[in-house]
């Protein structure tokens, strides 16, 4: 398993990334970039820069993927399920959208593609436009501005649905691993669970949990859509040469969507980091589903399900993992008590909504 790596192999992509057809590679450096493990998929990042012999600058972004056989976290799927999780999970996904390249609104653009390096044993590198972006704060009107131009995509791409990522995920990761968890009684006597839950929210995600089928059944009937399929500010960059505008990065499952599946990542992005309080996502949510409904009007598409669509898959995808499990052996930390007071403030304000169904 090699990537290309040499100055012979850099020069054809420096100068379709340079616009330059004389360009000659001079230096590369090598950089890895430390990044949050999530997307099963993603095997690592890196940044491949230098210069040309004219004194040019030029960087790549590149993004290895691969099966998910190669994730590192696999146990963590029951062993029932595991091989299909395997053979269903779209890992290729993120390179088969931007070799496709769907038509987007005007505000929103994929990064340029350079090259899909197929190292082989199911794994690739994506060599991507390194997007200069700035550290914008994510305020009402920008994820207002976000929200619009999502259902707007949603809008132009109207598809007959069903599809069954979504029931996949949840028998997977919901089913198969964060309810059982959920259901031990001694989660809730943990140091960093019991003194920020409040004494419901066990039984309300109980109650959600055992209606996870009926759930199901109600989004199977809503209208479907393309989606980004990973739509949180985090993958929506801020390009530095055109601050109102976004490109669209980390691309999700592009199975048939319920209308309003975008909304759920772009509310608990940030709060899945704990750069969000609790007691901000009430106006946040408010501000991104009136907002997305504006696009879907913008494409001639009505808005009557959005609500359902967007508060169902919200609480389908998002509800049970509120919590972050996994870093419950971590060192008991101040940061990672805050943390957890945030996630588990993420969790009751989707379960309040899952219960309001």
């Amino acid at each position: 398993m090699t990537s290309i790596l040499s100055t012979a192999d850099l020069t054809p992509l420096v100068r379709r990334c340079l616009r330059q057809d004389a360009a000659e590679v001079e230096s590369f450096q090598v950089e890895p970039i430390p990044h949050v493990v999530g997307t099963p998929s993603t095997g690592g990042l890196r940044r491949v820069s230098g210069t040309t012999t004219g004194g040019r600058r030029w960087s790549f972004f590149v993004k290895s993927i691969h099966s998910v056989r190669h994730w590192p976290h696999l146990h963590l799927v029951p062993e029932a399920t595991r091989e299909a999780f395997i053979a269903e999970f779209p890992w290729r996904t993120e390179a088969e959208v931007y070799a496709a390249a769907p038509p987007l609104p005007a505000g929103m653009r994929l990064p340029r593609l350079f090259l899909v390096d197929d190292l082989g044993d199911d794994r690739l590198d994506l060599w991507l436009e390194d997007v200069p972006a700035l550290p914008v704060a994510w305020d009402p009107p920008r994820y207002a501005a976000a929200a619009r131009l999502l259902g707007r995509f949603a809008g132009m791409h109207v598809v007959d649905g069903p599809g069954t990522a979504l029931r996949t995920y949840v028998a997977n990761r919901v089913m198969g691993h964060a309810l059982p968890a959920l259901r031990d009684p001694d989660l809730w006597k943990h140091p960093l669970v019991a003194p920020h839950a409040d004494s419901l929210l066990r039984m309300d995600l109980d109650t959600l949990g055992h209606r996870i089928p009926a759930l199901l059944d109600t989004i199977d009937g809503l209208p479907h859509t393309m989606a980004h399929g990973d739509a949180s500010p985090q993958n929506l960059l801020v390009p530095a040469d055109a601050p109102e505008e976004f490109v669209a990065i980390d691309w999700g499952w592009q199975d048939p969507a319920p209308i309003g599946f975008d909304l759920g990542q772009l509310l608990v992005g940030l709060a899945h980091q704990g750069l969000t309080e609790p007691g901000e996502l009430p106006a946040i949510h408010r501000t991104i589903q009136r907002a997305y409904a504006l696009g879907l009007a913008g494409e001639g598409v009505p808005a009557d399900h959005l609500a359902t669509g967007y508060t169902t898959t919200l609480v389908l995808r998002s509800a049970f993992t509120a919590i972050p499990l996994e870093l419950l052996g971590e060192p008991v930390t101040d940061d990672l008590h805050e943390l957890f007071r945030k996630r588990i403030g993420l969790a009751r304000f989707i379960a309040d909504l899952g219960l309001a169904l």
